[in-house]
């Protein structure tokens, strides 16, 4: 199995193609990676025969765009996937099949080519004869403001309206090209299918030059990037952060209050951290503690605490990824014989490749 880290600035990326015809344990292999994002279900023959997947997902700053074919079946996301998962991100769909599902209590229809608005903190479920589509999945610190607090969890656009025609055409050309685009390209193209949508889901954008949204957008990449940059364990505060990033405490508190505040988005991202590093970790090295004081916990119990917290489960719990045993330096990966989700999943935690 193999990570690709493309040269130069081309994103990082993965792709598999499993077969339950070339492989009895195709839909084994695909069942127990997906649980890191959820619990696939009603899949024929539980999957013995006729299953079979294939994606290619690539990696643009801390968002991630994937093109997935598969047989029938039903994705769930509960509760408890949702917090032992650790994701906080905004999915945008486009399901080249009808689709039909729930999203908190809400039913769900999207025809074919409809685009779908998700929030992976809140539970859903989709049915699907077959699954053609393109995900895309965005931290919600990054996602317009405008569009988090419109309640988009099961908004759709559909396939047969302007507006989800040109969406759906935008993510699949980003899909098809991602290969070939450098982080930079590849963060534009996310950011304009965002533009797109605007406009077709009635958002006025205020014509003001200090527009506000945008203003905070970029405050928080502007700190997400400070804090990203410096050690895990190092010490930060409100005050300390908008010093450094030229701002006021109050612009601060604005721009992260969407996301729960700074404090908040310190310790998520300080465990997305420690997930990750135990992810990675071969055996029992390096220790639970050693990975807590490094990411800025003084002690094994104060960590396991917030760490439990957080996931709901204790650190000594989690597996390591045995994707991380085998990565190439240069190039894009053929696709290989083991579906990867929990490869994306720690993506999705840490924006990072592994």
């Amino acid at each position: 199995m193999k990570v690709s880290v493309p040269p130069k600035d081309r994103p990082p990326s993965v792709s598999w193609a499993v077969s339950s015809e070339h492989q009895p344990d195709a839909f084994e292999i695909y069942r127990d990676t997906f649980t890191e994002l959820g619990e696939v279900r009603d899949v024929a023959g539980n999957g013995r025969t006729g299953f079979s997947s294939r994606t290619q997902a690539h990696l643009f700053g801390p968002s991630i765009i994937a093109r997935a074919h598969s047989s029938t079946q039903t994705l769930a996301r509960e509760a408890q996937h949702i917090r032992r998962s650790g994701i906080d991100h905004i999915s945008v769909i486009v399901n080249m099949i009808d689709t039909v599902g729930d999203c908190d209590g809400q039913t769900i229809r999207a025809e074919a080519g409809s685009v779908q608005f998700r929030d992976l903190s809140r539970p859903s479920v989709a049915s699907m004869p077959a699954i053609d589509m393109v995900t895309l999945m965005v931290p919600r610190t990054i996602v317009p403001g405008w569009l988090l607090s419109r309640g988009l969890h099961g908004l759709v656009l559909p396939g047969s309206s302007a507006g989800g025609r040109l969406v759906a055409s935008h993510l699949l050309t980003l899909s098809d090209v991602a290969g070939e685009l450098s982080e930079a390209e590849g963060a534009a193209g996310i950011e304009a299918a965002f533009v797109i949508a605007e406009r077709f889901l009635g958002h006025q954008r205020s014509v003001t030059p200090g527009h506000a949204d945008a203003i905070h957008r970029t405050i928080r990449e502007r700190a997400m990037a400070l804090l990203d940059s410096q050690p895990a364990n190092a010490r930060w505060s409100a005050a300390t952060v908008a010093v450094a990033i030229g701002v006021s405490r109050t612009s601060l508190y604005r721009a992260f209050e969407s996301t729960g505040g700074v404090r908040t988005y310190v310790l998520r991202r300080r465990l997305a951290r420690a997930y990750a590093s135990l992810r990675g970790r071969r055996g029992l090295s390096p220790s639970v503690e050693r990975i807590g004081q490094q990411n800025g916990f003084p002690d094994r119990r104060t960590f396991v605490q917030a760490f439990r917290s957080q996931f709901g489960l204790s650190p000594d719990d989690v597996a390591p990824s045995d994707a991380r045993r085998d990565v190439t330096e240069t190039g894009q990966a053929a696709p290989t014989a083991r579906a990867m989700h929990d490869v994306l999943a720690d993506w999705i935690r840490t924006g990072e490749a592994a």
